[in-house]
C-alpha cells in the first residue's frame, strides 16, 4: 500500500482544488492523489489551527511534514509568520509551494526528512504527525522539534486517542519540560510543548 509520505509521482492523476473557510478567511488548496488527505482538508489539521493560540508576528514557524502545506499557510497569513514548509515526500512539498503562492503567502521550502536536512531554529513547530510511518519515525520527529525550538518556543502536536495518543504524551514528557494540553475531545488531543 503507497502512503502519503512515499513520493509517488505515478499517482498524480487527479489534480483538483479543495476549499477552505477558516478565521473568515478562504483559502484554496490544490490537491491531488497519493498526497495526504487529497480530497478534502483533513479534519485534525483544522482542530489543530483551531485551537493554537496566537502567534507573533515575524517570529519563525516550521511546518514540519506539511503535506500540501494547510497548517503552514493558514497561520502565515492570520498571524504574519515567518514560514518554512518540511516534508520529506518532494511532491507534497512542491504542492504546498504552489498553494503558498495561491493564498498570498511567502514560504521557504525544505525537501527533508524529519530534521536531516534543517539547521535553523524556531519559535513554533507545527505537526500533524505521519502516524503510519510508525511510533520510531514520530518521536524522532518529537526529538528533533524539541532540538530545533529556540527557549521560549512552542510544538503544537495534533494525536488521536485510538493512533497512541497517551503514549506519545509520555514521549512528549520525557523530551519536553511542559506538555499542555490545548484540546481534548473526540478522541483528539492538541498538545503545546515547551522547554521551561
Amino acid at each position: 500500500m503507497s502512503h502519503y509520505f512515499i513520493e509517488n509521482t505515478d499517482l498524480l492523476t487527479h489534480e483538483r482544488i479543495l476549499p477552505l473557510m477558516i478565521f473568515n478567511e478562504h483559502f484554496r488548496f490544490l490537491s491531488n492523489n497519493g498526497l495526504f488527505s487529497c480530497d478534502r482538508v483533513d479534519g485534525a489539521s483544522i482542530l489543530l489551527l483551531e485551537h493554537i493560540p496566537g502567534l507573533l508576528a515575524g517570529e519563525r514557524l516550521l511546518d514540519l511534514g506539511c503535506g500540501y502545506g494547510v497548517l503552514g499557510i493558514v497561520l502565515a497569513r492570520k498571524y504574519g509568520v515567518d514560514l518554512t514548509f518540511s516534508d520529506v515526500n518532494g511532491v507534497a512539498l512542491a504542492y504546498a509551494t504552489r498553494n503558498a503562492a495561491l493564498n498570498d503567502v511567502a514560504a521557504k521550502a525544505v525537501h527533508s526528512d524529519g530534521f536531516d536536512g534543517i539547521s535553523d531554529m524556531f519559535r513554533y513547530i507545527t505537526l500533524n504527525p505521519p502516524i503510519h510511518a510508525g511510533k520510531d519515525v514520530m518521536y524522532r520527529l518529537y526529538e528533533g522539534a524539541a532540538m530545533h525550538l529556540l527557549p521560549e518556543g512552542t510544538f503544537y502536536v495534533i494525536i488521536q486517542k485510538k493512533h497512541g495518543a497517551e503514549s506519545s504524551m509520555k514521549k512528549l514528557l520525557e523530551i519536553f519540560s511542559a506538555v499542555d494540553v490545548l484540546y481534548k475531545r473526540r478522541g483528539y488531543f492538541v498538545l503545546a510543548c515547551r522547554h521551561l
